[in-house]
């Protein structure tokens, strides 16, 4: 695997970025040869294409799903383009870093009792979906990282391939000193075999894009590069642990990866009460950040509204080089059990949530947001988003549950759902003050008229309506919608 040659670059790379922290911001232009990527606004014709003919310009990479183009430039080319009007941008090919683990603990002997091991697999509730062989089969995760140890016992079954961009080739191997894309890969997909660990969604299919040297450092256009190889090669979910600063051809590559249907889920850096780094930042991007085992937040994790959900980061345990197990923590940490969710939630089937008309990642999202377990401030606030991820309550697979279905506002989901599984289900309402419920029951992804039903209450404030849902030999998510006014409400019982 060339080791040395690659050791050599890694080294160059890191020696370059001495001047960084724990994330990496634009490296300072020599005169000449400035390393950049070209934005423009619209698809570039043969006009745009004449602005990029020159001596002092060399054009390295045209990108495929945002019009812009790597290159090198002298300093009186950048000034001239960014004058141009069909220029959207000219920005450094900035270096960007792995979100650093805090906290590492020396290798040691795997416990037999793959769960105990994995305390966050299984403090989110992973096990009961395991259990009734919800395991995200079938699933594609590219992880975005510093590639895998794809030799490791628990990938040998879903570890499927992938790409390196940073020696341009197909080999994407773990390189890195503290085996992080490794580590990442066994919390999404660590195989159920009964030893080590255990990943929240152990059967879905795991892809390696090294977009991160040795060192943990990244150029931005290789991050461009994985999340366009993730769109064209079909991923449903891409996992970033890198952190950095804000770049419009970042946001451009991440928006257009969204657009076509890929779910994006990033750590949302380890900044300390700071500033939620890029590209977690973006609208197109799940920023989650990290817990420890009593739902706190890690004292590594930032502030930010741009936080979306909380999963576990503290002393996580999970795979890392040559068979072996090590203890990490961070938003890196965190960040991979969401796409680990939405690997299961994906394998179970997804429903049209937000009634656009497609099943696709925007429900995926809304279904996360709205199953998440509210810590904190109540709602969404700027410690933990919309709360903790709960796979009991994301999947619905669980009988015995209670909750509140209040009307929220215009701006915030208030829809409820779970999954009713091979028996008879008892449904108790006791309405507060809503004017009624609809429950839209969905199996294999169709509304099955026939068991849907549209509740009203009448004028009185009190009332208790109970039905029962036989789901022998299928499988139905049912939806629960409240009608009336902002903050009315009802008490919803599920029992079997």
């Amino acid at each position: 695997m060339l080791f040395m040659n690659r050791l050599r670059v890694s080294v160059s790379l890191i020696f370059t970025c001495v001047l960084f922290l724990s994330f990496c911001f634009i490296v300072p232009a020599q005169a000449t040869g400035r390393s950049v990527i070209i934005g423009f606004h619209n698809d570039p014709g043969p006009s745009e294409k004449a602005l990029m003919l020159g001596k002092d310009i060399e054009i390295k990479h045209k990108f495929r799903h945002i019009p812009a183009y790597t290159a090198k430039l002298s300093d009186q080319a950048v000034e001239r383009l960014r004058k141009d009007p069909r220029v959207k941008y000219v920005v450094e090919d900035t270096i960007y870093s792995v979100v650093d683990p805090i906290a590492i603990v020396a290798e040691s002997v795997a416990d037999p009792i793959e769960y105990q091991n994995s305390w966050g697999v299984k403090h989110i509730g992973s096990q009961a979906a395991h259990s009734m062989n919800i395991t995200g089969n079938g699933v594609r995760v590219a992880i975005l990282d510093t590639g895998i140890d794809y030799t490791h016992q628990e990938f040998a079954m879903n570890y499927k391939g992938g790409w390196d961009f940073v020696f341009k080739d197909n080999d994407p191997y773990d390189d890195s000193w503290n085996s992080h894309g490794t580590h990442v890969a066994g919390i999404i997909a660590a195989a159920a075999n009964g030893s080590g660990v255990v990943g929240v969604a152990p059967n879905a299919e795991i892809y390696a894009l090294k977009v991160l040297d040795g060192g943990g450092f990244a150029l931005l256009s290789w991050i461009i590069e994985g999340i366009e190889w993730a769109v064209d090669n079909k991923m449903d979910v891409v996992n970033i642990s890198i952190g950095g600063p804000d770049s419009p051809a970042l946001q451009d590559a991440c928006d257009a990866a969204y657009d076509a249907g890929v779910l994006l889920v990033a750590a949302a850096g380890n900044t300390n009460g700071g500033d939620v780094t890029y590209p977690a930042a973006y609208n197109s991007v799940i920023a989650v950040t990290g817990t420890d085992s009593a739902d706190q937040q890690g004292w590594f994790a930032p502030l930010g509204s741009q936080i979306e959900l909380a999963a576990p980061g503290v002393a996580i345990k999970s795979t890392s080089l040559n068979n072996g197990y090590a203890d990490l923590s961070g938003t890196s940490q965190a960040a991979p059990h969401v796409s680990g969710l939405a690997a299961l939630v994906l394998s179970a089937g997804v429903n049209d949530l937000n009634n656009d008309g497609i099943a696709n990642n925007r429900d995926v999202r809304m279904q996360l947001q709205m199953s998440a377990r509210d810590l904190g401030d109540p709602g969404k606030d700027d410690v933990y988003g919309y709360g903790l991820i709960d796979v009991a309550t994301a999947l619905r697979i669980t009988a015995g549950v209670s909750f509140e279905l209040v009307k929220g506002s215009k701006h915030r989901s208030d829809n409820r759902f779970y999954t009713f599984f091979d028996m008879t289900y008892q449904v108790g309402i006791a309405n507060k003050s809503l004017v009624g419920v609809r429950v839209v029951v969905y199996e294999n992804g169709c509304v099955r008229d026939d068991l849907s039903k549209r509740i009203l209450f009448s004028s009185q404030l009190s009332q208790d309506v109970s039905f029962s849902l036989d789901a022998s030999g299928a499988a139905f998510n049912v939806v629960f919608l409240p009608i009336g006014t902002i903050g009315s409400s009802a008490a919803i019982t599920i029992d079997q």
